[in-house]
């Protein structure tokens, strides 16, 4: 009935996924119901386009098909819609945790095919740590058929209020931590870093992995196990030179684990060399 009406009025049938099918096609000629369903008749037309079928084409279908019915031109078209306000908030709660805080600013405006709206964590351009409540743009995509998407965007502001470790001096990269160093407080943080079950205990004596400045909110991501030869310290070397076999303290230039190379200071003469580390406070040279 409703293939009927819109071919009357001359409209074309709505197209849905990436082929359009002969059960489609029954919505417009009911004696194509007879026939699989599941059959492919061509590719759907792109956003905003159409796909018209002439009377010629249906009608050598309908001869394979065995369908005996009036045959006239039908036209199939992927329906161009404007988002409303209510679906992107519901789309951007979905990839949230439960407890964040969101206020959405803006959000495309453009005409987009029938689909589902898919925003992914990669796709949020995060707020500097300093100033978790600015606003930023989340770009999301919306999926209308197999492997076939646009994108979209929002400008919200997203962030959420949770007990979050905190650097309480500037942390070096490459140097453990002291649990001094290091406090937990209430909050406002980009929704996606992960502070949850991060202690100040779990941390103290791994490393940070780039320099982090006193204030500062931090995951446990950005930490990890510390260097066996740490930049600045004093280390032992164990060298071989003939039969003989020293032992004696240099000062690391760079930082290093077992396994490999960093550079070195002899403190009395000055000299600078490289040596294989061995272990936690010792490298070795030939």
């Amino acid at each position: 009935m409703l293939g009927h009406l819109l071919l009357a009025i001359g409209a074309c049938l709505p197209a849905e996924g990436d082929q359009i099918l002969i059960r489609d096609l029954a919505a417009a000629i009911p004696a194509f119901a007879e026939s699989d369903g599941a059959e492919s008749i061509g590719f759907a037309p792109a956003p905003g386009a159409q796909r018209r079928f002439s009377s010629a084409e249906l009608s050598r279908l309908a001869a394979r098909k065995g369908v005996s019915a009036a045959i006239e031109p039908v036209c199939f078209e992927r329906k161009l819609e404007i988002l409303t306000k209510e679906r992107i908030l519901a789309a951007l709660r979905e990839s949230l945790p439960e407890d964040a805080q969101l206020e959405l600013l803006d959000f495309s405006h453009t005409q987009v095919p029938k689909g589902s709206i898919e925003f992914s964590r990669a796709g949020l351009i995060p707020a500097r740590l300093s100033s978790p409540r600015e606003p930023v743009t989340w770009r999301g995509r919306i999926q209308y058929a197999k492997g076939q998407s646009v994108s979209v965007w929002t400008q919200v502001r997203v962030w959420i209020s949770r007990p979050t470790l905190i650097a309480a001096a500037d942390l070096h990269m490459g140097k453990p931590v002291e649990p001094g160093q290091l406090r937990i407080e209430d909050r406002d943080t980009a929704p996606f870093l992960e502070t949850s079950g991060v202690s100040v205990e779990a941390i103290s004596g791994m490393a940070p992995r780039r320099p982090i400045r006193a204030g500062q909110a931090i995951g446990a991501d950005a930490f990890e196990a510390p260097a066996d030869v740490i930049q600045g310290e004093m280390v032992g070397v164990e060298a071989h030179v003939g039969a003989t076999f020293l032992k004696f303290e240099v000062r690391a230039e760079t930082s290093g684990r077992a396994g490999q190379v960093v550079r070195v200071r002899n403190v009395e003469s000055g000299k600078l060399f490289q040596a294989g580390v061995l272990r936690k406070g010792w490298v070795g040279v030939d």
